[in-house]
């Protein structure tokens, strides 16, 4: 079984929060919605380091105020292996840059607390909302 440590950070601007939907047939996770982050490589950064660049990455943007808020985990089949992944999750807010999907987004949305619940989202994504008290 192969693990990964994936990285992510909620992304608050003024009341909305960034969403990222994976292309179809992409990642652990295709064509849902999740926060924005993606896999660290803990051998040669820091897991804010990670944060932030996975950020840049898939959003386009820079962020402040990063917070570690909770973790958690799921198992994957992932090109026909079992994969164990373990999230680690930041609240942080908005500083910076122009939204545009990058790396391996498809589209980028901001959306309000209560509209979250009408989003389809990816399992560990669904978990973080019921920690929050957000659906």
């Amino acid at each position: 079984m192969k693990s990964a440590i994936i990285v992510s950070a909620i992304i608050e601007k003024d009341g909305k929060y960034l969403f990222g939907r994976k292309p179809k047939d992409v990642g652990p996770y295709p064509n849902c919605w999740l926060i924005i982050g993606g896999r660290a490589y803990l051998e040669k950064e820091t897991i804010e380091e990670a944060v932030r660049r996975e950020v840049k990455e898939e959003a386009n943007i820079e962020i402040t105020d990063l917070e570690q808020l909770h973790f958690g985990e799921d198992y994957r089949i992932r090109k026909g292996v079992m994969s164990h992944l373990v999230f680690l999750v930041f609240s942080s807010k908005y500083k910076s840059g122009t939204p545009k999907p990058g790396d391996d987004i498809a589209e980028l949305k901001w959306v309000s607390k209560k509209d979250c619940k009408k989003l389809k989202v990816a399992v560990p994504t669904e978990k973080l909302f019921k920690f929050l008290g957000w659906i």
